[in-house]
């Protein structure tokens, strides 16, 4: 035995003693359903018990991270200035966990290196590399699909958002999940057809245990509501403080006077669109824009940073969300804090001009002291056509949804914006916001019409005559921690 190889023995003897570890099998019905997957390779030692798994990955990957059970000897990838603070601290306490499972397609291996998971989130760490061992750019993961399943192929994530991040050569994958099981052995299936241009099939499934995360995770109930006086009833229904992340949950729901008017709403621009999906359902979309203060001796000494937000709805007008912050610091007071509302409103302005003029003699029209100039009419980049935009607005209005704007020419033919890019600028001398919207149409209108009308039907409005701070309570692993350090 060289001495290289007595190293490794000695290190896994050490993990062998310190791990109580119990070993565990994917069940058949789970493995042939992730072996039906062509050109995918399941690690054959996910079947062994976890002692194995840590040998095995030592051999062949020494030299990269491993999990708790080795976090004293090797440091992980989680503790990287690329990932926040919530995750860093996780890291370094022991809360990750190796993997090293990974699929093989095209002569490109997808490998996921390190996972961390708890009650608020999932992240793991990612990495490509081509068949001659060249580390690819971690971007070149653009496309894939995300799911968090039992051990049993059953899925268990109510709902989540994702976030990327880049860092030399790994990737991390950050997902804000609602994790609903009392499992605590779980599988996430990594899935994606393309890698930079390389079409393939790569499915990665990589278990995970939260035993110790969810261990060391609190849940408090809230009963928080406020109705804002545009009708949009809020409540507060719990705050989980995590080892990565603490993570506020809440519900929405218009009151029912509002629900009328807003369904009334819907309805209008659904025949002005001639459509039934998007526009009709955005009056009962909103944004909130809140945030979490944290005190200490009765003074206000910051923000708390805003990770993530994300939800579902449970029905038309009435969703369930949740918003991820940095973790809290414990015996610290905080308060959440609304500031505002916005939410489309019925607007209604047209604007004639010739598309080969206006580029030199912009046309102007006004509407409750806001003026909206068509400035450019051509070409953009993406070979469509273009409408541009300059906006002196009051301050209720954030900016232009180009969802509800429609463009006609002088033969009554209608065309549909399909996105927009903003600049903002200094105020105006009325103190109006200027703002600069590109509005794009799929494709060249051609040839190009002696006239075309820009016209409103609704416009994103931010009402801040709202009242609402209520206090967040901190963990309460630490309140009964200390009391029972006094008994």
């Amino acid at each position: 035995m060289t001495k290289h190889d007595q190293q490794i023995s000695q290190t896994l003897k050490k993990v062998a003693d310190e791990q109580s570890i119990p070993s565990f099998e994917i069940p058949a019905a789970y493995a042939s359903r992730t072996s039906s997957k062509s050109g995918t390779r399941f690690p054959v030692f996910l079947l062994f018990p976890a002692t194995v798994i840590i040998a095995l990955f030592l051999v062949s990957t020494l030299g990269t991270m491993v999990s708790p059970g080795i976090s004293a000897y090797m440091k992980s990838l989680f503790t990287e200035k690329g990932v926040d603070e919530g995750l860093q601290q996780a890291a370094k306490k022991g809360f990750a966990q190796a993997a090293g499972t990974y699929a093989t397609d095209q002569g490109i291996t997808l490998e996921v290196m390190e996972v961390m998971a708890d009650s608020v989130r999932i992240s793991i760490v990612y990495r490509l590399v081509d068949q001659a061992g060249n580390v690819l750019s971690p971007d070149q993961l653009e496309s894939y699909d995300v799911e968090i399943t039992d051990l049993n192929g059953e899925t268990v994530q109510n709902s989540y958002s994702l976030d990327s991040k880049y860092e030399k050569d790994y990737g991390y994958l950050i997902i804000n999940n609602r994790i609903e099981t009392n499992d605590k052995m779980l599988i996430l299936r990594l899935e994606t057809r393309q890698i930079g241009k390389t079409k393939g099939n790569w499915l990665v499934s990589t278990p995970f245990d939260i035993t110790k995360s969810i261990a060391s995770s609190t849940t408090i109930p809230l009963d928080h509501t406020y109705i804002t006086p545009q009708g949009l009833q809020i409540k507060l229904t719990g705050i989980t403080h995590s080892v990565t992340a603490t993570r506020l949950d809440y519900d929405t729901t218009w009151t029912e006077e509002a629900f009328k008017k807003l369904e009334q709403v819907g309805e209008k621009f659904a025949e002005k669109f001639e459509r039934t999906s998007t526009v009709r359902y955005r009056p009962f979309d909103h944004h909130l824009a809140f945030r979490v203060e944290r005190e200490k001796d009765g003074s206000v000494v910051g923000e708390v940073e805003s990770l993530s937000r994300g939800g579902h709805g449970k029905e038309l007008g009435h969703s369930s969300r949740q918003a991820v912050y940095k973790p809290f610091i414990p015996e610290e007071k905080y308060y959440l804090v609304l500031d505002s509302i916005t939410k489309a409103e019925p607007f209604e302005l047209s604007i004639s001009f010739d598309p080969k003029q206006v580029n030199k003699i912009p046309v102007k029209a006004t509407k409750d002291d806001n003026l909206f100039q068509v400035s450019a009419y051509g070409t953009g980049k993406r070979d469509g056509t273009e409408v541009t935009i300059d906006a002196y607005v009051q301050e209720m209005i954030p900016h232009i949804d180009s969802r509800l704007l429609l463009l006609t020419d002088d033969k009554g033919r209608t065309y549909r914006f399909n996105g927009s890019s903003f600049d903002y600028f200094e105020t105006d001398e009325k103190g109006r916001k200027h703002m600069q919207a590109i509005l794009r149409v799929d494709g060249l209108i051609d040839p190009i019409p002696s006239k075309l009308t820009l016209n409103f039907y609704g416009i994103p409005k931010r009402y801040t005559n709202l009242d609402w701070r209520v206090p967040l309570p901190t963990s309460l692993l630490e309140q009964k921690a200390k009391a029972e350090n006094k008994k």
